[in-house]
């Protein structure tokens, strides 16, 4: 029961501001600790909950803010509960980026001071607290600070409850309340308000007597209106007003990646891959070396190869296994001083790997591919200077294809999509 009044107090905080609240959840530190550790409590289960969500609300570009909130307990140092505050802000904000992909711009940190207000509902709400009508009455009356003339501090809300009762109400609230607020961090996501939104508001406040009235008493224009009538039917007056219009804007996930193992074998390559949601994404990769150190040696070889990933249970954008399936085709010259090879194939397969960020905007990605592949060429010996044509065979060809150790460049790409009418 304490642990909800203290969400609800937190939540009636971001509203009473009139902020457009799309989920909120609080995860617990260790007391005196800073690193946030999954296995307590329900920590794991409720961020991985909260990460899924703002994955999807970024996807969309609906996110307006993530706002993440320290508090402190009033026992303590105040210096040293800032500092931990502080910490704690850093260390959720940056497993919430890590794992989700968002912009750390989108992250407001507040750590706060002492959580008086959430206090107060906590006494509120728990009724076996020793002097419990005393107490609420200095935190509902008693400043945090008081002064006197001269500015000097001589009294404040900590004192004297320190000093009620020879201290056994502060005693009690320190081991039992104060945990809850020394030992968590609140975390609020906010969207952005769209016209839908506005004006599901709009009908929720409307009440049906006011509907009613709003009918009888209206203009000659609107009279033949009735309650319950079809509002999605055209209507035959072309002066009406125009439908509605709004835009929002779409965010779109690409990864720039080349294989650094083609790479070093001097096959330069890049492969482009859009993130469609957490789970699927479509790529596209070109390979091409033209080389020809001499008129005996000649290496060349050229593939576009397209590829379908299901991303399997991502922790974030861009992080997790994936599995493929690709297909390709290309042309390749490949001559030493004695033998020739000139032809081109096509080959279809399946894919495994695995990515992971080394930063804000960079990945690694390692992957392997195996199928079949036919390819049909025609081979020459090259003697006294002159290519000689022997024969032309063809190969069919079941084993490895791809072999993966990528580093890519993550970025996003924003669209406007228009929408008309949201009310349709």
């Amino acid at each position: 029961m304490r642990l909800f009044s203290f969400v609800l107090a937190v939540v009636t905080t971001f509203v009473s501001f009139g902020i457009n609240h799309a989920d909120s959840v609080r995860v617990y530190f260790r007391a005196g600790h800073r690193h946030f550790d999954p296995s307590i409590g329900e920590n794991r289960y409720e961020m991985d909950k909260f990460i899924d969500k703002v994955r999807e609300a970024d996807l969309a570009g609906d996110i307006e803010c993530i706002i993440v909130s320290a508090y402190a307990s009033p026992d303590g140092s105040s210096r040293a509960n800032e500092l931990l505050a502080r910490n704690r802000c850093d260390v959720i904000s940056d497993y919430i980026v890590e794992n989700s992909g968002i912009s750390d711009s989108l992250i407001q940190k507040r750590p706060s001071g002492i959580a008086w207000d959430a206090l107060k509902q906590l006494v509120e709400e728990t009724p076996e607290i020793p002097s419990r009508d005393a107490v609420l009455d200095i935190l509902r009356n008693t400043p945090v600070w008081v002064f006197d003339k001269d500015g000097k501090v001589i009294d404040g809300r900590k004192s004297q409850l320190m000093s009620l009762d020879r201290g056994v109400p502060y005693r009690w609230m320190q081991k039992y309340l104060f945990p809850d607020l020394r030992n968590a961090v609140a975390i609020t996501m906010q969207i952005k308000e769209t016209p839908s939104s506005a004006i599901e508001i709009k009908v929720v406040e409307t009440s049906a007597e006011e509907s009613a009235n709003q009918v009888e008493e209206g203009s000659s224009e609107n009279s033949d209106i009735a309650v319950g009538s079809n509002l999605n039917e055209e209507s035959d007056n072309s002066d009406s007003p125009a439908t509605p219009e709004y835009e929002k804007k779409v965010k779109h996930r690409f990864a720039l990646k080349t294989n650094l193992l083609y790479d070093a074998v001097l096959l330069p390559n890049l492969e482009l891959e859009w993130l469609l949601n957490n789970n699927w994404s479509v790529s596209l990769e070109g390979d091409v070396a033209w080389w020809k150190p001499s008129f005996t040696r000649v290496y060349r070889l050229a593939v576009i190869s397209p590829e379908v990933r299901y991303h399997i249970r991502p922790r974030a954008p861009w992080h997790g296994m994936y599995v493929g399936v690709f297909g390709g085709g290309g042309l390749y010259q490949l001559e030493n001083r004695h033998d020739g090879y000139r032809g081109d194939g096509g080959m279809a397969g399946v894919s495994f790997g695995y990515m992971w960020p080394i930063g804000k905007h960079f990945s690694l990605s390692a992957g392997i591919g195996a199928g079949y592949m036919y390819t049909r060429y025609k081979v020459y010996k090259s003697i006294d200077g002159h290519k000689l044509y022997m024969f032309t065979k063809s190969l069919n060809y079941f084993g490895p294809l791809q072999l993966k150790f990528s580093i890519a460049w993550r970025f996003d790409i924003m669209t406007k999509t228009v929408k008309v009418n949201p009310i349709l």
